[in-house]
Order: structure tokens, then sequence, then C-alpha cells
């Protein structure tokens, strides 16, 4: 882990805890910069969307759709490692009962596009440095859930 700290450290996880209401408190109907807490929820709502809510729990599926917006945002090594981290505490990191074509299917009718072409995403410039409003191209978009079935 960057900087040593364990992350699932009461500390941690009390100063995230404070960083997502602090956000919430700033942007309360989700028009602006509470969209950066949707890290990894695209894939997320797709995955539950075609599994139908029997597959993963959202905190799982969330889990998936992380990495794929790692791979995405072109974060191989933070992905590692967060891979790494989500494995060691028993959280999904290979997405079975879905096939990757159905999911980025899905991604076309979640709620956050709001009559845009396509769903924004939230992406990474670097660690810490999210980036929501993204648009990614089909093609990479399944590229990223598929290299979810194969690792």
């Amino acid at each position: 882990m960057r900087g040593g700290a364990d992350p699932t450290a009461d500390e941690i996880i009390t100063a995230c805890a404070r960083t997502k209401l602090r956000i919430v408190a700033q942007d309360e109907r989700d028009a602006g910069l509470r969209q950066v807490l949707n890290l990894g929820h695209t894939v997320a709502h797709a995955l539950e969307t075609v599994t139908g809510y029997a597959r993963y729990r959202h905190g799982e599926a969330v889990a998936l759709g992380l990495l794929a917006a790692l791979t995405l945002s072109g974060q191989d090594e933070l992905r590692r490692e967060v891979h790494g981290l989500l494995a060691a505490k028993g959280l999904p990191t290979t997405l079975d009962g879905a096939e990757p074509e159905d999911v980025v299917q899905a991604t076309s009718r979640d709620k956050k596009r709001r009559g845009l072409q396509s769903v924004p995403f939230v992406l990474l410039d670097a660690p810490g440095s999210p980036r929501p409003g993204c648009q990614v191209p089909t093609g990479e978009l399944l590229a990223a859930v598929r290299e979810l079935t194969s690792r």
C-alpha cells in the first residue's frame, strides 16, 4: 500500500468516511463534485443489472467496477495494488456469471446517462485525482470488462 499504511486501519476508514461526508455535504443533489464518489459504479451497476441483483452484493460489484475503471484510467500499477487488497479481503477480482458484452450493453441504460450519448465514467488521472464525466469508447470498455474475466 502506498505510504505503508494499512487501508483497513480505523483511522484510514474514518478519514475516508469524513471525506465522503464532506463531499456529500457540498453536493447533496449529486450535480457536480459528488460524482467523484461514483468511481467503479458504472460497471458495478451494469453487473448488478445483468445478474439480476443476485450474483454480486453492491460492494462486490463495485470492487469489480473499480478494477475496470483503473484499467480504463491507465493506472496499471494502482490496479495491481487494488487487486491485491481486494483479494486479501475476499472481494471478487474476477468476473463470473455475466458476459462482458452484456455488461457493456447494460452501461448504456445507467441512470447517470441523463440524456448523454453515453454514460459518463469517473476515471483517475492519479491516485486522489478523480476525473468525472469521462466518455469511454465502447471498444475500450469491452476490453476492460473482458480483462476482468482473464485475471
